[in-house]
């Protein structure tokens, strides 16, 4: 047929002309081994993959089916260079000190799978979900990016407070990226950090007994002491909720060193922070200052010493007041109180005219 012999035509020229039937066999069998050698690639890859989801439901079922009581945290492994030390780094230090800022509650850590991608949108949207599957109350994640001041920068979403896993807060905390610089007393700054974002409340001293918030004042004055290398930003942040922590603490006992103590640190972050305005590193240096200085009046009159806290205090009110939040808060209870005016003003109406 003319078909098959223009093919065999064709082949015969391309035997001649281009390689023989063996080189033809030979390059036929590369191929094969290099798609053989790819589908094994692939196989392994979506191998990896099952293994991972299945990892990462199993420690958020885990979590899920718990039902010891407590807080229930759930720590991704880090990505990064040396991902492994810090895991283990950073399981330790919540098994070891978490519960010792949550005042002894309860606490159980699961593991899960690695979350990439720092705090980027999909990344957070991913987070959330695993939260809510695992039905817990905080997510850790983590990125070692180097060795720098900040290399060890740790994520996390917190339902501290009752909130639902779509509502939870988002935050960060950046950590020295040595292992070396980890050791110490870092374990328990990580803790403390961690502790504050699973129990907001912590971040007001106010709330709880003054023999309560004790604890943690000795606690933070460990980690103070203990840390002279401690970086700028998260010493500032600890000294912060220790003056807050023990000026709740001296108001009650009358404790005029640690009085002196807070208003010697207060003074100082005044001068550190650059602006006076409406921030709340500010506001919350000028509430403690103010109050310390008025205990210690309380306790040894001074009117110099009162006229200082009351600049002080009147420093937070005039923040206070500019703050949107408390704008339309008295806005809503202006608007109430005309409300409840009027219907008062009626039934008075309605009484003495029939109305």
């Amino acid at each position: 047929m003319p078909v098959d012999t223009w093919f065999t035509t064709a082949e015969r020229w391309f035997e001649t002309n281009v390689v023989d039937a063996t080189e033809l066999a030979t390059f036929g069998f590369v191929m094969l081994c290099v798609l053989l050698v790819a589908l094994v690639v692939l196989m392994f890859s979506l191998l990896g993959s099952l293994l991972k989801t299945l990892r990462n439901a199993s420690g958020a079922r885990a979590a899920r089916n718990d039902k010891s009581p407590g807080y229930r945290v759930l720590v991704a492994r880090p990505a990064g260079k040396g991902a492994g030390r810090a895991w283990k780094w950073l399981l330790s230090a919540l098994n070891s000190h978490l519960s010792e800022f949550n005042f002894g509650a309860p606490l159980k850590v699961f593991r899960t799978g690695t979350i990439h991608g720092g705090i980027e949108t999909r990344t957070v949207q991913r987070a959330r979900r695993r939260l809510e599957v695992a039905d817990a109350d905080m997510l850790v994640w983590a990125d070692r990016t180097g060795r720098r001041e900040d290399g060890f920068v740790i994520h996390g979403l917190s339902r501290g407070g009752g909130l639902t896993a779509t509502e939870a807060k988002l935050f960060t905390l950046p950590m020295p990226g040595k292992m070396i610089d980890l050791e110490g007393q870092m374990p328990r700054v990580a803790a403390y950090f961690l502790a504050r974002e699973l129990q907001p409340a912590l971040a007001n001293p106010q709330s709880f007994r003054p023999e309560k918030i004790k604890i943690l004042s000795n606690a933070l004055a460990e980690i103070l002491e203990d840390s002279p290398t401690l970086p700028v930003a998260l010493r500032s942040r600890i000294e912060a909720d220790f003056c807050a922590s023990l000026v709740h603490v001296a108001e009650q006992s009358g404790d005029m060193d640690a009085l002196d103590h807070v208003i010697t640190l207060r003074r100082i972050h005044l001068q550190d922070i650059k602006s006076d305005g409406d921030t709340s590193q500010a506001v919350q240096a000028h509430m403690d200052l103010g109050r310390a200085l008025l205990a210690r009046a309380t306790n040894q009159f001074d009117r110099k010493t009162v006229e200082e806290a009351i600049s002080h205090l009147t420093k937070v009110i005039e923040a206070l007041q500019a703050d949107p939040t408390i704008k339309r808060a008295q806005a809503a209870s202006d608007a109430m109180y005309k409300a409840q005016n009027l219907l008062e003003t009626r039934k008075r109406f309605a009484v003495n005219f029939g109305g």
